[in-house]
């Protein structure tokens, strides 16, 4: 019995509760979009204006192509959006359901209108275990349905309140959080040597078709033993040996 299943079984023998997310948290709010209250991009202006762009991966990007906001604006967006640590982020309009928590207080940068911010309640729910359980297939399936707008689609404040979402004891959610927190590591870690693995065999395969489609006029061999193979990635060349076939020798032209 794992850990997992231990504190199931000793604090949820009645199953799990059922709670609507306004009952869990102290406060949704949203940012502060320009209108008249403010410009993006002038020339004062050294602040990210955060919208769904640049939540990605559960994380808030910053890209060369993020508005910036001026120190005033950034003050008025603030007011309204009372961002702070621990905050979850959830993006209500254009791309419903974006997700990221907020590690620390910003200091140079906010949220446009449309993005939320969830506040959790500590004593109720962790930011973590709301941020995972709101990218749910069970609670995306939840409150997909009350997603309303054309073409710009937005899930209503007034909704997302009512998402009734289950709330296991803290013991429970600080488990699973650790157990997915592995899970979204390792697969970062896989996702970066895939990343180098692919890297390192498109190398591979241009090295070896502009090998073997380089012609010496005077000569009708093309060698593809172990000379091109200490070329390739030595750490990967295992598996592709069989294919470059060192133990063929040559690859010979007929000479007319």
């Amino acid at each position: 019995m794992t850990k997992l299943d231990s504190l199931i079984a000793e604090l949820c023998s009645d199953g799990v509760e059922y709670k609507t997310l306004n009952s869990v948290i102290l406060s949704l709010k949203t940012g502060l979009n320009p209108r008249k209250n403010f410009a993006l991009n002038s020339n004062d202006a050294d602040n990210y204006y955060v919208t769904v762009r640049e939540i990605v991966d559960g994380k808030i990007v910053f890209f060369d192509k993020t508005d910036r906001v001026n120190d005033e604006a950034l003050r008025l967006i603030g007011n309204r959006s009372n961002l702070e640590t621990g905050d979850v982020l959830f993006s209500g309009t254009g791309t419903v359901g974006r997700i990221a928590v907020v590690k620390e207080a910003p200091k140079n940068w906010n949220i446009k209108e449309g993005v939320y911010t969830i506040k959790p309640n500590q004593e109720f729910v962790t930011s973590k275990f709301l941020a995972y359980l709101l990218g749910s297939a069970s609670v995306v399936d939840s409150y997909k349905t009350k997603i309303v707008g054309s073409p710009v689609c937005s899930l209503p404040m007034a909704e997302l309140r009512k998402l009734s979402i289950p709330i296991p004891p803290l013991p429970v959610q600080h488990e699973i959080v650790r157990i997915l927190d592995n899970f979204t590591e390792l697969t970062a870690e896989l996702t970066a040597e895939l990343t180098a693995e692919l890297t390192a065999r498109q190398k591979q395969y241009e090295y070896y078709r502009n090998y073997l489609l380089t012609f010496d006029k005077d000569a009708n061999t093309i060698l593809t033993d172990g000379r091109t193979d200490g070329r390739t990635d030595g750490r990967t060349d295992g598996r592709t040996d069989g294919r470059t076939d060192g133990k063929v020798g040559d690859i010979r032209r007929d000479s007319d």
